[in-house]
């Protein structure tokens, strides 16, 4: 302890440096910090549509009990949108394999009319499809036309001629999604379809997780509400 209490006596102008240089990194950061929030609070404020978001969603759910419900019906759609299962009646043939689009295997042609769903969106469509390949060399030629059903349903009326690797991802309309994780079959007169959707089950976690802050698929109701008011003054995301 002597040693050190010299040290410390001999050498008063080197701990009043260091004291220095602490305070000086602790003055640093709080200035950071408090950039960081300012150019934060500057980025929400200069977008005027999140404004207006947040006041229409207040406006539309007023009040706790409301908004705990809003959230409760978001995680059970997300939840919902994992799974994708019909039954199929028509002409054909064909079978297909998908774990991912990169490990797929399968070939065939059908024209019906399926019944069941595509995650919240349920009903029946007609539908003709032509697929063939292996792995990641997957073409398909699809149509899909809704008939009846939920009104998400009309969202998913779909037309795409070209390899399946390049489909539109976060598209809920297209065939698949990257990641789905699925089997199909048709035989004659008959046919069926089951997949989950990884990224949807992300979604669903990530959303009861953060308490709906992180949106992933941006179908939730505050996502779709932005999305309308960006479309009704012609703004992008």
């Amino acid at each position: 302890m002597k040693p050190q209490l010299e040290f410390a006596m001999s050498n008063g102008r080197g701990i009043g440096m260091v004291e220095g240089r602490t305070m000086g990194t602790k003055g640093f950061a709080f200035l950071v910090g408090t950039l960081a929030a300012g150019a934060l609070l500057s980025g929400c404020a200069s977008d005027p549509v999140r404004t207006e978001v947040d006041r229409e969603y207040d406006e539309q759910h007023p009040g706790f009990m409301n908004k705990t419900g809003v959230w409760f019906a978001d995680r059970g759609l997300d939840l919902v949108d994992v799974i994708l299962l019909d039954v199929q009646f028509g002409r054909g043939f064909g079978v297909n394999v998908t774990a991912t689009e990169y490990l797929q295997a399968g070939i065939g042609w059908w024209d019906g009319t399926s019944l069941g769903g595509r995650g919240r969106a349920w009903g029946m469509w007609d539908e003709t499809m032509v697929h063939r390949g292996l792995g990641p060399f997957y073409w398909i030629e699809i149509e899909r036309t809704p008939t009846w059903g939920t009104t998400t349903l009309w969202d998913h009326e779909y037309r795409y001629t070209g390899w399946d690797l390049f489909e539109e991802n976060g598209n809920k309309a297209i065939d698949h999604d990257w990641a789905d994780v699925g089997l199909s079959a048709q035989l004659l007169a008959i046919g069926a379809r089951v997949a989950v959707s990884p990224i949807e089950a992300v979604d669903f976690v990530a959303g009861t997780i953060t308490l709906g802050v992180v949106d992933i698929r941006d179908d939730d109701t505050r996502s779709e509400l932005e999305k309308e008011l960006r479309e009704e003054k012609g703004l992008g995301r």
